[in-house]
């Protein structure tokens, strides 16, 4: 398992030069990847994960086999925060360093 998570993480790199940080979070908040994200983001990662589920469940689509994508924007940088099979990804992202910019 953690074979493909590094495979995965490794993609996300190479697919996109404005990443600088990934973690991947198992679903009870501990970390099982980090790079370059601070360690106590597991838990918040985790957390923001499962409300965003919750908040689907209160909506009028009630379709809990997807999960919802969190995008939080300040000035310089983009988390986006997703889970997927059980796992919760974070993905930091530099504005500055975007296609395009």
């Amino acid at each position: 398992m953690e074979e493909e998570i590094n495979k995965v993480v490794k993609s996300v790199y190479q697919s996109d030069p404005s990443v600088t940080g990934v973690m991947v979070v198992d679903e009870s908040g501990l970390c099982l990847e980090n790079n370059n994200v601070p360690e106590e983001a597991a838990g918040l990662f985790a957390s923001v994960a499962a409300r965003s589920e919750m908040a689907l469940l209160l909506g009028a689509n009630q379709n809990t086999e997807s999960s919802p994508v969190v995008q939080i924007e300040a000035d310089s940088m983009v988390i986006i925060i997703k889970r997927v099979y059980g796992y919760t990804m974070g993905i930091v992202k530099d504005k500055t360093k975007a296609p395009g910019t």
